[in-house]
């Protein structure tokens, strides 16, 4: 029987994109760092991400209904590991002006400089073992030149040009 260290381990082969996952409610704004993120269709465009059924971020969402999905850029690890919970870096959990802006619209921190964010409607959570999958609607995106951060192999991982 396959175990969840062979699964995780496997799973690990494949490099993914840093998301900071932020929503807004009644006590204020609030990030996580989440793993799985990818997108569901083009038509209409949507997201998924997945999120641990005990996780805060989880009942905000499903309480505000919106969502934005901020892939990081390289220069945000720090970002990444203070909002998966690192005790040293919980003073970047704030949500200073100088790192993040406020959607006029519908109250969302956004991330200065991320790579690309996408503001969500969120239309469905359906339940699988120890996580929720969330389904956004994609109300907007923004994209910027600036290079993606990645997670693989357990590790942050800066992509390179492709050498000519």
């Amino acid at each position: 029987m396959l175990t969840s260290t062979e699964f995780i381990s496997a799973m690990r082969k494949a490099p993914t994109p840093v998301s900071i996952v932020t929503t807004s409610g009644e006590h204020g704004p609030h990030g996580a760092t989440v793993s799985a993120v990818c997108s569901l269709t083009a038509t209409p465009p949507a997201v998924l991400i997945c999120l641990n059924k005990n996780s805060r971020i989880l009942g905000m969402i499903e309480e505000h209904g919106v969502y934005c999905v901020n892939f990081a850029a390289q220069n945000h690890i720090d970002m990444a590991l203070a909002f998966a919970g690192d005790p040293a870096l919980a003073e970047l959990r704030t949500f200073s002006e100088d790192v993040w802006d406020m959607d006029e619209h519908t109250h969302l921190p956004v991330l200065k400089g991320a790579s690309a964010i996408f503001t969500c409607l969120h239309i469905q959570t359906v339940p699988f073992g120890s996580h929720r999958i969330l389904i956004g609607k994609v109300e907007r995106v923004e994209a910027s030149d600036n290079p993606p951060l990645a997670y693989w192999d357990g590790g942050f991982q800066w992509l390179q040009e492709p050498q000519a």
